[in-house]
């Protein structure tokens, strides 16, 4: 288990802009140590529909899915969606159903100039082929 210290990094502490992964990516503009909170995106979630609507737009790429059958998937705002997959993450996220967010957080010091990356997966190492992230009453 991880335990997570206080600090939070302030949205001005990360960019976004291009990435050899997938076009664009979140970086840091400064350390990140290891349990921060990078950042707390709102989010919409999404019903079956909804998701399903997505296909025929340019936000397909950019949801979450969810293990949830009358909310499976979830929509971040802010820098949410594009944060990058990798199988060896450098990040790690979790939903609140409480504060409807999508909380990124950094799975060991992140330093300057390099991208922030998660786990689709769910785990930073995680290296199953689907993953639905629990969501949390936070």
């Amino acid at each position: 288990m991880l335990l997570f210290n206080k600090r939070i990094v302030q949205p001005t502490n990360v960019e976004v802009k291009e990435s050899p992964l997938h076009g664009r990516g979140v970086y840091a503009k400064q350390r990140i140590f290891k349990g921060s909170l990078i950042e707390r995106a709102p989010v919409v979630f999404l019903s079956a529909e909804a998701k399903e609507a997505l296909r025929y737009t340019k936000l397909f790429n950019y949801y979450f899915l969810i293990k949830n059958q009358e909310m499976p998937a979830a929509f971040g705002f802010g820098y949410a969606s594009f944060y990058n997959h990798s199988p060896e993450a450098n990040a790690f996220y979790s939903f609140s159903n409480k504060r409807n967010t999508l909380n990124i957080y950094a799975y060991r010091t992140i330093e300057p100039g390099t991208e922030i990356t998660i786990n689709y997966n769910g785990h930073p190492l995680n290296r199953e082929a689907v993953y639905f992230p629990q969501q949390n009453k936070e």
